[in-house]
């Protein structure tokens, strides 16, 4: 019995883990990240293997970057708005951002060749 909800909790972690797989980067990580992104007009942000979440498309103003309170990490952080044209502030994980590259959607994660698993095939971009 021990062995079995062992085995739920190691799974139920490695599927929690996917969810933030290029959220805490490294300085340079986030410099590449922001310089990208801000020459990109429109992301679309999809973790298509979390539960229930359907892709958001995010008309961008402003990209940057912030230091973690520990000092080792960095977020980057995307302002603008969304499909309904409401302001929105999000702290992305670049795994789940997906950028135009010809007719297709990308991760930006794998585009900047970072490991990652966006959890989908590139897609047909109808932004």
């Amino acid at each position: 019995m021990k062995k079995i909800i062992l085995f739920f909790v190691l799974l139920s972690a490695v599927l929690v883990s996917k969810a933030d797989q290029l959220q805490a980067l490294t300085q340079v990580q986030a410099e590449t990240a922001v310089a990208y992104l801000k020459k990109e007009p429109i992301v679309i942000l999809w973790c298509s293997c979390c539960d229930n979440q359907t892709p958001k498309k995010i008309t961008v103003n402003e990209v940057f970057y912030k230091k973690y309170p520990d000092g080792k990490y960095y977020s980057v952080i995307v302002k603008g708005r969304d499909e309904s044209g409401n302001e929105v502030e999000e702290y992305l994980d670049l795994a789940y951002v997906f950028v135009k590259k010809g007719k297709k959607a990308k991760s930006l994660g794998k585009v900047l060749k970072f490991e990652c698993d966006p959890c989908t095939k590139p897609f047909d971009w109808n932004a």
